[in-house]
């Protein structure tokens, strides 16, 4: 698991209104919870291929559009250390709050390849079990 601090999306979930930031042990390991539910949040960084991050791409764009299609999505996954894209996501353990950015690897850095999306409720569950985490 990714530390929460040292994700660029951070900034973003920690100013979202559903969203409790609990420091513990001196403050080193901050705890997220989703508020409504009381969920603990996980925060996530993965690599993937060029391919790989273009389905991915391509379905968050779908996605926004018709949330259904997460029922039918298959997205070709591949995971690589060292893969042209990242993704960052913080998703509550009951899959009721996710926030999500892909970035693309370009000119020695990961820039942003869409905007940060913040998903709740059922389209947080419908995404969560499309990209299977």
């Amino acid at each position: 698991m990714a530390s929460f601090r040292h994700l660029e999306i951070a900034p973003t979930v920690a100013n979202h209104p559903h969203i409790l930031i609990k420091n513990s042990w001196f403050g080193f390991r901050p705890k997220i919870y989703y508020k409504p539910t009381q969920a603990e949040i996980d925060c996530i960084r993965n690599y993937y291929t060029t391919s790989s991050g273009n389905a991915i791409l391509q379905f968050l764009l779908k996605f926004q559009q018709t949330p259904q299609c997460a029922e039918s999505a298959k997205i070709p996954i591949e995971l690589d250390d060292n893969g042209s894209f990242c993704l960052e996501m913080c998703s509550s353990r009951d899959g009721q709050f996710i926030a999500i950015q892909l970035f693309k690897y370009n000119h020695l850095a990961y820039d942003p390849a869409c905007e940060i999306k913040v998903f709740e409720g059922q389209e947080a569950t419908l995404l969560k079990k499309a990209l299977a985490c």
